[in-house]
């Protein structure tokens, strides 16, 4: 369904590659200022661009709270109006129960944790400021 993540097919076997970390990792809250400090570009380039996802994709990583529960999941944007990115979960959540992979959700722009701009002409990627990070900890479980 979407170019940047695919859905885990738990029939498969596969791990799904979830990352705990404490909710006052410092890392975490430096790369989603640096995040929000510039989400502009992706805005902008949003804007001046004409819709094409074999050109470019983009996506948006937020916080889903439902219940006390917590999960930080991406979203593949498709549209960015007042003030808000529009787009499909591109996730299979793990404790959120109220959405699924590929559900039309929105994402305002203040709670931005990450963002993703991929270029496939130019096959260069801006963005993702937490990814490395993360994908670090995926190897020591």
């Amino acid at each position: 369904m979407f170019g940047f993540f695919k859905k885990k097919n738990s029939a498969n076997n596969v791990e799904n590659n979830v990352v705990s970390r404490a909710a006052d990792d410092t890392a975490l809250q430096s790369y989603r200022k640096q995040a929000q400090d510039e989400i502009s570009y992706l805005i902008e380039f949003m804007a001046s661009h004409e819709k094409n996802d074999e050109l470019f994709q983009y996506a948006v990583k937020t916080n889903f709270i439902e219940d006390g529960r917590s999960e930080h999941m991406w979203v593949q944007v498709n549209e960015f109006i007042d003030g808000k990115f529009i787009g499909r979960l591109a996730n299979e959540p793990n404790t959120i129960k109220s959405i699924k992979y590929g559900d039309v959700t929105q994402v305002n722009k203040e709670d931005v944790e990450d963002w993703i701009l991929a270029d496939h002409f130019t096959n260069t990627q801006v963005g993702g400021f937490s990814t490395q990070y993360l994908r670090a900890d995926e190897g020591q479980k």
